[in-house]
């Protein structure tokens, strides 16, 4: 008989750290049950610089959900970002031996192999392959050609690797809390299992997650990943362009407020009306030109987009093309991102709404938390489609040993 199931997500963003409980009940539906949540600490750009301050901060939020969930929490689906991430796709075609015509599974793990048979540095690490349909004699994709006749097997792989020591930081900082890891998980994957449908994902979608330190992305086509990365811009990168290109005196949080409350990334750049801070606790007053704020956040921002455009095959903006933008992060609630991004792209786009002011969290409706709510989905996903292709994403201790 089927029982529920407890999963749990770790984000260790550069800006929080977030650990987020899920109960799986057995007819597949979820349900949020607890939440850990602290300011991050030894993180940059969205990877560990400071293991012991980076650990402190998952076992804070580590303590606080299990408090809030009242279960014991010993593994995690882990969230993994920074630049050293990329990718690359594969294919890889099989034909069957004369004497058969009937395709069989064996006849799929062998394309699959072919496929998988991508030389990356020994400094790589797999983080996930992903696999498109398959086509038989260049025929429309199916997803299970086991049964069918045919002579041709074709197949589509989307590899996505990183640094071997970055991430081996992040395992090491999580199993000194102590927890296990039962799976590293591309950051914009995860999030990508809140936000898209099947449907989002066949005609055509791109999600960018705007987080502090990074712009993560994922873009699908025709029910397939075909493109993902990480670019170094993120919205304290926007703190500290205001910080630095204000003639004035002024922090890093102070710019944060500005930029939030203020700032509009496709407002008017000749605006000369003066936003203002407010000092208190003896910090000195601050305005600034709205025009000069909006340049700053509107540069930064373009700057990733552009980047992220240019990263994806030129031939996909057309009219009409069916492919939408979908934002997630804390920096996606940019007051202007929508208009600048539709200029950027010229394709619909889907910005978060700001969270309601209640009492009672919205998780769910906050895209500051797509990614640790969507390791969630992410470890269903693995529950209901485990295979040996879903095999490879297994746990990591045969990999890293402990030391």
């Amino acid at each position: 008989m089927a029982r529920t199931k407890i999963h749990v997500g770790l984000e260790i963003g550069t800006s929080k750290t977030c650990v987020v409980v899920g109960e799986v009940r057995p007819d597949a539906t979820a349900t949020i049950i607890g939440m850990g949540e602290v300011p991050s600490a030894g993180v940059r750009k969205g990877e560990i610089v400071d293991q012991s301050m980076a650990r402190q901060c998952v076992c804070d939020a580590w303590q606080m959900a299990q408090d809030h969930a009242d279960v014991d929490i010993i593994s995690v689906f882990v969230a993994v970002t920074g630049q050293h991430i990329s990718c690359i796709n594969s294919s890889g075609t099989y034909r069957l031996p004369d004497d058969r015509e009937v395709i069989e599974q064996e006849h799929l793990d062998l394309v699959d192999e072919k496929a998988s048979e991508i030389q990356l540095g020994p400094d790589q690490y797999t983080l996930h392959r992903e696999w498109g349909e398959y086509s038989i004699d260049g025929q429309d994709p199916v997803a299970n050609p086991v049964g069918l006749c045919g002579r041709t097997i074709d197949v589509n792989c989307h590899l996505i690797h990183g640094i071997k020591t970055r991430i081996t930081n992040t395992l090491r900082c999580v199993r000194q809390v102590p927890l296990e890891v039962e799976s590293f998980v591309f950051a914009p994957l995860a999030a990508a299992q809140v936000i898209l449908t099947r449907q989002h994902k066949e005609a055509g979608a791109l999600v960018i997650d705007i987080g502090g330190g990074t712009t993560d992305y994922v873009f699908y086509q025709g029910g397939q990943l075909i493109a993902s990365g990480c670019i170094a811009i993120g919205g304290n990168t926007i703190n500290a362009d205001i910080e630095k290109l204000t003639e004035q005196r002024i922090s890093k949080r102070v710019a944060d407020i500005l930029k939030r409350t203020e700032g509009n990334a496709f407002g008017d750049v000749k605006d000369k009306s003066l936003a203002r801070f407010t000092g208190d606790l003896g910090m000195h007053d601050v305005a600034i030109e709205r025009g000069m704020l909006n340049r700053i956040i509107r540069d930064r921002l373009a700057e990733a987009l552009i980047l992220i455009k240019k990263r994806l095959p030129a031939d996909i903006w057309k009219p009409n093309s069916g492919i939408s933008v979908f934002f997630s992060g804390g920096t996606s609630l940019m007051r202007g991102l929508d208009n600048l991004a539709d200029y950027i792209f010229g394709v619909p786009v889907h910005q978060p709404a700001p969270p309601r002011d209640t009492k009672t969290p919205a998780y769910l409706e906050d895209p500051r938390y797509c990614t640790p709510i969507g390791l969630i989905r992410y470890a269903q996903r693995l529950d209901e489609d485990y295979s040996p292709r879903a095999g490879l994403l297994g746990r990591l201790s045969s990999l890293f040993r402990r030391k």
